[in-house]
């Protein structure tokens, strides 16, 4: 049985502040679970939280790392993240530059 192909995914976090999104781009890529993270620095959030409807800046990261590395990145922000719940998600890239893909699974590996 062959195993499942290494496909790039962009994995995205809000996070409480600007602070909290540098030290979880600077962990996971630093560690090489990410080839690299684009920070959004504020980003208007509304949603519902333990009842109530909640509305807050935030920062938004998009981290670009492989389906193989989800697992460990989830773990790491995880350790850092201030949220209880916070949103890690991950979606597939299925097209794109193929040199760029490439740099992606190569800082990853």
């Amino acid at each position: 049985m062959e195993a499942d192909p290494i496909h790039v995914v962009i994995v995205m976090v809000t996070t409480a502040s600007q602070d909290e999104a540098i030290k979880i781009a600077d962990q996971v890529v630093g560690a090489r679970l990410a080839a690299c993270a684009s920070m959004i620095p504020t980003v208007h959030s509304i949603y519902w939280w333990e009842g109530k409807m909640m509305n807050d800046q935030e920062s938004l990261l998009l981290i670009k790392t492989t389906s193989e590395k989800f697992n460990s990145l989830e773990e790491a922000i995880r350790k850092i993240h201030s949220y209880k719940v916070p949103e890690i998600i991950a979606i597939p890239v299925n097209n794109g530059f193929p040199p760029y893909l490439e740099w992606v699974l190569r800082e990853t590996s």
